[in-house]
């Protein structure tokens, strides 16, 4: 009889445990569907809202490299207008001819097959430029920047510079 009893208390406690476990699941099940069915119908109106932010995102890419090729146009003019107002002209120099005019580069540099030596003063810095791939390596372009690394574009600021690196007086 103990045992008859045990066994009807055991399985009433079993039984009731699953009842409870079937009803968390029933409401955990509805919760989710509930929350499938909110997100369904937003993804939808998202789909065309992200296909116009791609869109604006283009464009925005196309503005910003045109702006970045006019900068590019801009400075290449610069930079020719620099080599013709230079009194002293690098290209076609050798480095040996380069150090013998100004002297050890406060920094040299090989890039792929670009030799690169910079002349810092306190105003501004010389680059010049070589082909590394060659035997007699010449100075095949240079430029003239200020300290805040902004291209210098007049003939005083030119000077400036040369007299900073004592090439005239």
């Amino acid at each position: 009889m103990r045992l008859f009893l045990f066994l009807s208390l055991f399985f009433f406690i079993l039984g009731c445990t699953t009842v409870e476990v079937t009803k968390e699941v029933i409401k955990a099940t509805g919760s989710i569907k509930t929350t499938v069915e909110e997100i369904l119908p937003k993804k939808e109106g998202q789909e065309t809202n992200i296909e116009e932010d791609e869109i604006e995102k283009e464009n925005e890419i196309i503005k910003e490299k045109k702006i970045i090729q006019d900068e590019k146009e801009k400075q290449k003019t610069i930079i020719k207008a620099q080599q013709k107002l230079a009194e002293i002209n690098f290209l076609g120099n050798t480095e040996d001819q380069v150090f013998s005019v100004i002297g050890k580069p406060q920094l040299a540099r090989t890039d792929g097959s670009v030799y690169m030596l910079r002349y810092d003063s306190d105003g501004c810095r010389i680059f010049l430029f070589f082909n590394n791939d060659l035997k007699n390596k010449r100075v095949e372009y240079f430029e003239t920047r200020n300290s805040f690394g902004e291209l210098l574009n007049s003939k005083q600021s030119l000077e400036q510079c040369y007299r900073e690196f004592s090439l005239i007086k």
